[in-house]
């Protein structure tokens, strides 16, 4: 001890000397006392490392460089961004008494090994920090805990404006706690995007429908956007009750006691032995725990969130049959839509692996989450949910659990043990993810929503929803649709089928209703195959144009005219026309700009009614528009077309829109002259041939 103290004092005469007044670029050689002490130093750490590995975390720097060799100056390896995980394997102390720490990582799967400055990490492994103090081996370290007591803001100054005044309240209250940015690099409306892909993010199916995006299975639903960005922003959570989802699972023996545990498991289906053992839970945990190196209390918060108080899942019973004998403890592997796929797939798991008693699940389970995750740059509750740590396994789709809430709810129970134990002022160091172009604010929790869901008829494929006549592109879950709509104003939502070539063939209708706080969708099956789709043709007497055709039943016509379908009546149908090229800018709906109409049925421009049917074919009504006068110049310009029709009800109209389909009438004059409906050298054949020639001559069409 004596050898210790006095090497202590060196270090601190020495740095003191060397920051005051030694010229830059002087060093401070070390005797042979102090180079007999320091490789007592790094035997002592060595063995601890053989223990069990520590881990710390890149921060207070945006990017910091690794080096080659334990100087500035040393090559370079490679720049990690802060947040970066890493592996404690030696640490020095240069001629400066500046001491560097030998680290071990990954990124992008790739393995690395160099040196970083002990200042530019941030660890809170007890076992590490007491041999630093024991042996003065972070001198610089020493000498700023030494200060005059006021709170270091450091690392809360790192983060953006919005995290920072949530931070300094937990640091003012905390003055130990580390606060680490992980500076993921990455877009957070793509985070959003790719966590909604499939069912990645669900919710409990007891959470309001305005959450929800439709069932996932029994117990869980697609959670919705809004609902997904209020657990995934980190700023929602920086309390004393939601800190703990980003706490860095390091095990420390002082605080993750067994006592602690066992006060958690008291009431729960843990609270006792292991069966077929005469030891208790608690201990379990600490023993795996601790030689992992990994949080007893986060393994049985885990288990406790994946098996619930009473602990009655076929997972653990080891009866379930066909895996009579086998566990699975942390629900690893276990997956699907279906209790049964989730019990199979869990209990295959188990099979595999030879879970074949409690113990072994613990054990097993928690060495799994260590090494695939833990030890893998996924090493807080908040990660383990959300991957978006790219250093091994890509990004995304390596979640631990598909429940947005379990960061959350496992962070809680965490917290109320460290509570508990009156461990809430330890050394607790925080990742907590930062995002590039975030919300100015935390994303509320929402109240309402305004998805629609909808579960299309069988052979309905086309992801482009029309909310009165609108188009959105929708999303697949679990065989329904999902459309976000601007507002709660949205009153029908249709779908239409088309074949293999492109041809519009059905079409489908829900009436939507909003709450105030979500739609509900009632599907229509008196309005299927409202509006039909019969093709074009080009008019080739009179004033030369494009005509279009679109139908509807002959029953459903009478329907409406008289009793009506569901209470609704006919007031209007006809076509509406716009140039294709506009549709992109400007949406192809009644009244709309850039869109034009042609009344079949109703009150035309000239306060005329109006009763035009074209034909009859099939049982079904076709009426037409036809765009004539086009100038030589718009010859090979598309124009889109669709069917519409006003429907009243109870004082309230509604319109449905049929299928949007675009031609040219250079296009329509090639097709017909290709399929030979007209001799060659007839009028007509003639005609057709003199648009082609004119257009062609022309060149492309003028929008």
């Amino acid at each position: 001890m004596k050898k210790i103290i006095r090497f202590l004092c060196i270090v601190f005469a020495a740095s003191f000397l060397l920051g005051t007044f030694l010229p830059a670029g002087r060093s401070y050689a070390f005797t042979e006392e102090e180079q007999a002490h320091m490789g007592q130093a790094r035997e002592a750490l060595q063995a601890l490392l053989g223990e069990q590995p520590v881990m710390a975390l890149v921060y207070l720097a945006e990017q910091y460089t690794v080096r080659a060799t334990p100087d500035g100056a040393g090559a370079e390896v490679i720049t990690v961004p802060s947040g970066q995980q890493v592996l404690i394997q030696d640490v020095l102390l240069t001629e400066t008494y500046e001491p560097w720490v030998q680290i071990r990582f990954f990124s992008q799967d790739v393995e690395y090994t160099g040196y970083a400055e002990r200042r530019f990490l941030a660890c809170s492994d007890e076992r590490f920090l007491e041999w630093e103090a024991l042996y003065g081996m972070n001198p610089n370290g020493m000498l700023m805990s030494a200060a005059d007591g006021t709170v270091d803001y450091s690392d809360v100054e790192q983060f953006p404006e919005s995290y920072r005044a949530a931070l300094r309240a937990l640091k003012d209250a905390h003055p130990n706690w580390i606060f680490v940015k992980q500076n993921t690099g990455l877009e957070w409306t793509e985070v959003v995007k790719n966590e909604m892909v499939g069912g990645r993010s669900l919710i409990p199916a007891s959470f309001p429908e305005y959450m929800q995006n439709g069932l996932y299975s029994k117990g869980w639903a697609y959670a919705s956007e809004d609902t997904l960005k209020y657990y995934l922003d980190p700023r929602n959570w920086l309390t004393e009750a939601g800190i703990f989802q980003f706490e860095q699972l390091t095990y420390n023996a002082s605080y993750q006691t067994e006592a602690g545990v066992q006060n958690f498991l008291n009431g729960s289906f843990m609270q006792g032995n292991v069966p077929g053992t005469e030891v208790t839970y608690a201990k379990t945990f600490q023993e795996v725990g601790s030689a992992l190196g990994v949080s007893p209390i986060h393994l049985a918060c885990r288990v406790y969130q994946e098996q619930g108080r009473d602990g009655t899942s076929p997972l653990i019973s080891g009866t379930y049959p066909g895996f009579e004998g086998y566990y699975n403890y942390f629900n690893i592997g276990a997956s699907g839509n279906t209790d049964e796929l989730v019990y199979t797939s869990g209990l295959q798991t188990a099979k595999d692996n030879g879970w074949n008693s409690v113990r072994a699940s613990i054990q097993g389970g928690a060495d799994f989450i260590s090494q695939k995750y833990i030890l893998r740059g996924q090493d807080t509750l908040y990660l383990q949910k959300f991957d978006v740590d790219a250093t091994c396994d890509g990004l995304y789709w390596h979640q631990y659990m598909q429940n947005i809430c379990a960061p959350s709810s496992e962070g809680s129970n965490i917290r109320k043990l460290y509570e508990g134990a009156g461990a809430m002022n330890n050394s607790f160091t925080f990742r907590i993810p930062v995002y590039n172009n975030m919300p100015a604010g935390a994303c509320a929790k929402p109240t309402q929503s305004y998805d629609v869901v909808l579960t299309p008829p069988e052979g309905y494929t086309d992801a482009h929803i029309y909310l009165d006549g609108v188009a959105y592109d929708a999303s697949l879950k679990n065989g329904n649709y999902v459309i976000t709509a601007p507002d709660g104003s949205a009153r029908t939502a249709v779908m239409y089928q088309y074949n293999e070539s492109g041809v519009p063939t059905g079409m489908n209708v829900w009436r939507l209703e909003y709450n105030k706080t979500g739609y509900s969708a009632a599907e229509l099956p008196e309005l299927k195959d409202l509006l039909t789709y019969h093709g074009f043709s080009v008019r080739i007497t009179g004033r030369s144009g494009i005509r279009y055709k679109t139908g509807v039943s002959v029953e459903n016509r009478q329907k409406l005219l008289g009793a009506g379908i569901q209470g609704y009546t006919l007031k209007e149908y006809g076509t509406l026309i716009m140039n294709d090229a506009n549709r992109g800018t400007y949406p192809m709906v009644l009244g709309g700009q850039k869109v034009s109409k042609g009344v079949s049925y109703g009150t035309d421009s000239n306060g005329q009614h109006v009763d035009t049917i074209y034909e009859k074919v099939d049982n079904r009504y076709r009426y037409t528009a036809v765009l004539v006068g086009l100038p030589v110049e718009q010859y090979k310009t598309e124009f889109a077309f669709r069917g519409y029709m006003t429907l009243t009800k109870d004082g309230q109209d509604i319109t449905l829109y049929g299928p949007i389909v675009a031609r040219s009438i250079y296009n329509l004059s090639r097709q017909l002259l290709d399929m030979g409906l007209y001799p060659e050298g007839s009028e007509a054949a003639n005609f057709l041939q003199q648009l082609v020639s004119d257009a062609d001559a022309l060149g492309t069409g003028v929008n």
